[in-house]
C-alpha cells in the first residue's frame, strides 16, 4: 500500500528514530532483543537442568542426577576426585564422547586451572566434548572449534560416557539454531560468544540436554 512505509520511496513511515542501529547503520529491531534475552534464559536453564545420567546407575544418582552447573561447582572447590587423565578407546563397540576440561589458552589465567574464580561457583578451565575415538569440539571465543589430537592430552575427563550418535546430531542441530538471522533479506551473523550466557560451559549443557531428546530405552545416550 503506498505510503505505508519510508525509505527511500520517501513515503510517510514508520517512526524508527528511537531504535538502536548497528555499526553499519542497519536498524535493530526489538525482536532480535527479545531473542537474545531469550537465548540467554535457555542456556542458563540448559547449564542447570540435571544430566543425563545411565538407566543402570543408582537410584539416589538417578532422582539427583547433577546438572552441567552442579559440576563446574564442584570443580570451583578443586574437587577433581572424579576426574581422569584423557585416553582414548579407538576399538569401543559404541563410539561416545565425555565431558573433558583443560587449562585455559590464555597465558593470563593458564595457571589458574584448578582454582575458582573469586565469589564465583565458577572454575577456570576450558570445557570440551572428547570422544573415544580423537573426534573433539566445543566452544571458544571465535565460535566451534576441534583441538589437535596431541591437545587432547592435557584433558582430564568425567566419567559418564554420551553416545557419539547423539551428541554428533545435537551439535549439528545446535550449530544450525546458531547460524545467521535473517532480516528484510539482510543476514546478520549471532555473536559465537558470551562470556555470561554463551560460554563453552553453556554450549556443553546445551549440546547434551538437546542430545536426551533422540534417546530411547533401547539406545540411550549415557552408556552403561
Amino acid at each position: 500500500m503506498a505510503g505505508s512505509y519510508g525509505g527511500r520511496h520517501g513515503g510517510a513511515g514508520h517512526d524508527v528514530s528511537g531504535r538502536p542501529r548497528l555499526k553499519n547503520g542497519q536498524f535493530t529491531f526489538v525482536a532480535d532483543k527479545v531473542r537474545a534475552e531469550m537465548a540467554a534464559r535457555q542456556a542458563q536453564a540448559a547449564l542447570n537442568a540435571p544430566m543425563p545420567v545411565s538407566p543402570d546407575a543408582p537410584l539416589e544418582e538417578r532422582m539427583y542426577a547433577e546438572s552441567v552447573a552442579d559440576v563446574v561447582k564442584r570443580h570451583s572447590k578443586k574437587d577433581h576426585s572424579e576426574l581422569k587423565p584423557y585416553t582414548a578407546e579407538s576399538n569401543a563397540a559404541v563410539p561416545y564422547y565425555r565431558m573433558g576440561v583443560r587449562p585455559l589458552d590464555s597465558t593470563l589465567v593458564k595457571n589458574l586451572y584448578g582454582t575458582p574464580v573469586p565469589g564465583k561457583d565458577q572454575h577456570w578451565d576450558h570445557m570440551h566434548f572428547v570422544g573415544s575415538d580423537g573426534s573433539n569440539f566445543g566452544l571458544t571465543k571465535d565460535g566451534t572449534f576441534s583441538e589437535d589430537v596431541k591437545k587432547l592430552e592435557t584433558y582430564q575427563v568425567e566419567t559418564p560416557k554420551y553416545r557419539k550418535e547423539y551428541i554428533d546430531r545435537a551439535r549439528a542441530e545446535i550449530d544450525k539454531e546458531d547460524g545467521p538471522i535473517e532480516t528484510f533479506h539482510i543476514q546478520q551473523k549471532r555473536d559465537p560468544y558470551n562470556l555470561f550466557f554463551k560460554n563453552c560451559q553453556h554450549y556443553f549443557a546445551r549440546v547434551l540436554q538437546k542430545a536426551k531428546q533422540y534417546e530411547t530405552k533401547a539406545k540411550p545416550l549415557v552408556l552403561p
